[in-house]
């Protein structure tokens, strides 16, 4: 197979920039929103990620399923793409809608919005990374795509996001208005690009049609042991950030005193994940991407633990710290998205049935999980320890933002770099299943 050109490799990986467009408006943002902007508490907010999470283990393995039986003139997966893009940030516009009702009227709208965006954004995001099983087989190319992908969706994105939301919002006469108009904006954003990326993208790899049903998917999943290591450090990682993005602006506003700093915050994170990102292909050529997303998970841990105990006035330091650990964190997710890819084949081989979807549908479906736990743990401990929107925080609840910022994500990097002890699938012993594989065929 040819090597993919520049073009190919620009034309697919620009689509995380319309999917984190999306994605980190909700992962940043939302919470804050709900208790702060749209007045429900912390604990319905809680419930509503737990609620979310559990429909998504049932949600997440039917549309694998789905996709890896879809056949269309378009490919298996780029239909969900471009046809799923204007759905899916309709209902995020639908969440940042602040309905002027009751509360238990403004909770069951919470609800319903928040679980429909997580069931299209399934059909999309699983739909558009399954392309990158499709798109080559090179190892490396497919680092190289992750890497391009995190530029995207972490530089770009998070420098749109992070660094320019609070300004935006600032500009209205409420925080209401201003986060409602800043979701129209991203939403027309990232449909142009779902729809770009989709329509662009090819999918390179042919593969005869696999057969078999719904209850075959626990097999696919369970005997593919390199599939469930990654996950398990999928979801280990997942927690690290979303705990600490989830009480960001908390921290920000209550801790340091100022929500805008924040804006300054990002603006700083931005040079540190490109480092990151240029940084993790050069060095998995070298060592190979287990090696450097352990080295990522100790980075992360060190550095966390260290921060939690910088002075709130000493904020030069803070930022410094945390510049180290964004980079690292780019270590980490480069390398665990350019290493999903490989648990295809890898189960391939090994089950004798290959599925595309499966693979990322519980990966995804990972990464949620630890998503839900993140956000509902955050929140359940602001509630729990007495925190009240908009007033002075007490004792336990500033201790408790204060430990879900630093210390909580590196008790979570620690678990993720342990899992990846048991993850075996070498540079190595990946060439030798392609080989093999290609052998059973001819």
């Amino acid at each position: 197979m040819r090597p993919l050109k520049k073009t190919e490799l620009f034309n697919y990986s620009i689509g995380d920039l319309g999917i984190n467009c999306n994605f980190q408006l909700i992962g940043f943002f939302l919470a804050y929103f709900y208790t702060d902007v749209f007045g429900i508490s912390a604990a319905y907010v809680a419930g509503l990620f737990l609620v979310a999470r559990i429909w998504d283990a049932v949600n997440d393995p039917i549309m694998g399923y789905i996709a890896d039986h879809s056949r269309s003139r378009w490919g298996r997966f780029r239909p969900y793409v471009f046809f799923g893009a204007v759905p899916l940030n309709l209902l995020l516009v639908a969440c940042y809608f602040t309905p002027d009702a009751s509360t238990g009227t403004k909770v069951v709208y919470a609800y319903v919005t928040y679980i429909l965006h997580s069931m299209v954004f399934t059909a999309v995001g699983l739909g558009y990374s399954s392309i990158t099983a499709v798109i080559t087989q090179d190892q490396q190319e497919r680092a190289l795509i992750s890497s391009m992908r995190m530029f995207f969706a972490v530089v770009v994105a998070m420098s749109l996001v992070g660094i320019g939301t609070r300004p935006f919002v600032a500009l209205f006469e409420s925080e209401a208005s201003g986060f409602f108009w800043l979701a129209v904006l991203y939403a027309v954003g990232s449909s142009a690009l779902l729809i770009f990326a989709g329509v662009k993208s090819k999918e390179r790899v042919e593969e005869p049609p696999q057969k078999y049903h719904l209850k075959d998917m626990i097999g696919i999943v369970l005997k593919n042991d390199a599939l469930l290591v990654l996950s398990l450090a999928m979801f280990c990682n997942t927690c690290v950030w979303v705990v600490s993005n989830a009480v960001g602006l908390y921290y920000f506003k209550y801790v340091l005193g100022d929500a805008d700093l924040q804006s300054v915050f990002f603006r700083w994170m931005l040079p540190a994940n490109l480092i990151g990102i240029v940084l993790t292909p050069i060095l998995t050529a070298r060592f190979g991407k287990r090696p450097i997303f352990m080295l990522g998970s100790l980075i992360v841990v060190f550095v966390s633990v260290i921060r939690h105990f910088v002075p709130a006035d000493a904020f030069g330091l803070f930022v410094g710290l945390s510049m180290v650990a964004s980079s690292a964190m780019m270590f980490c997710s480069v390398c665990q998205w350019g290493m999903v890819p490989d648990t295809v084949e890898y189960g391939h081989w090994k089950n004798g049935v290959r599925s595309d979807a499966v693979p990322f549908a519980f990966f995804t479906f990972t990464m949620k999980c630890g998503m839900a736990l993140g956000g509902a743990m955050a929140a359940m401990v602001m509630s729990l320890t007495g925190y009240v929107a908009n007033t002075e925080l007490s004792d336990s609840a500033y201790t408790a933002i204060t430990w879900l910022f630093n210390i909580v994500p590196a008790g979570f990097s620690l678990a993720c770099f342990f899992s990846l002890i048991f993850y075996k699938l070498t540079r190595e012993k990946f060439t030798q299943i392609v080989t093999e594989l290609q052998a059973r065929e001819s």
